[in-house]
């Protein structure tokens, strides 16, 4: 075989080798981009916010969601294996419900005997999914050789989704009766970076003002 298809095969067989797809938990400390990320998502979630109470109530707001961050679980004497503290992320969560319920005439009270209802916002998702698409040939770093080839990036596409699932449980303070539950709502958003051709870099993202 002759002309320019062999040198094309070769080409292919080694830019082969680097195609992948890879999805990865969030990581911390967050960046700027992952906290407008998940912040946004939530506010898309409360957009739909409405109470199935009268207008101008008085209301005390709660979080509540699954435990993700092991850091905050106690692990010597009795307090062994016992949340230590409310996580940052649910007094975000509450102070930007609360913060909407205000916007929409209600009296937000700091302690339950100041307030009628109890408004216990569930957190089913509170996060982001991070994924990378690649096609070409990975860097590479030899132990028999002084030097290391590039990597070359025919197509790489970096992607983060957040994710905000939650609902509201409206109970009546002085009789502990739950006055009704909102359905789930859920909010998202995007922020994706590409390389093509090794030097073409490009964004898309729905995040108002993105650094």
């Amino acid at each position: 075989m002759t002309g320019p298809y062999p040198l094309m095969i070769v080409s292919v067989l080694l830019i082969l080798p680097g195609c992948a797809l890879q999805q990865e938990i969030s990581r911390t400390p967050r960046t700027a981009v992952e906290q407008l990320l998940l912040g946004q998502a939530l506010e898309r979630a409360l957009d739909k916010l409405s109470l199935p109470i009268p207008e101008g109530a008085s209301l005390m707001v709660e979080a509540s969601s699954l435990q993700t961050d092991r850091a905050h679980l106690q692990m010597i004497n009795q307090e062994r294996g016992v949340v230590g503290n409310l996580s940052w992320d649910l007094s975000f969560v509450r102070d930007v419900a609360a913060a909407h319920l205000g916007e929409m005439g209600h009296h937000i009270r700091t302690h339950a005997s100041e307030a009628t209802y109890l408004v216990r916002v569930m957190v089913q998702s509170l996060g982001t999914d991070q994924g990378i698409t690649f096609f070409g040939m990975p860097g590479i770093q030899s132990v028999l050789i002084p030097f290391a080839l590039p990597e070359l990036t025919v197509y790489r596409k970096q992607n983060q989704l957040a994710y905000a699932r939650i609902k509201l449980d409206i109970f009546d303070i002085a009789t502990g009766r739950l006055i009704g539950s909102t359905p789930w709502w859920v909010g998202e958003t995007f922020y994706n970076q590409y390389t093509i051709l090794f030097f073409i870099f490009f964004r898309t993202t729905d995040l108002t003002d993105p650094p």
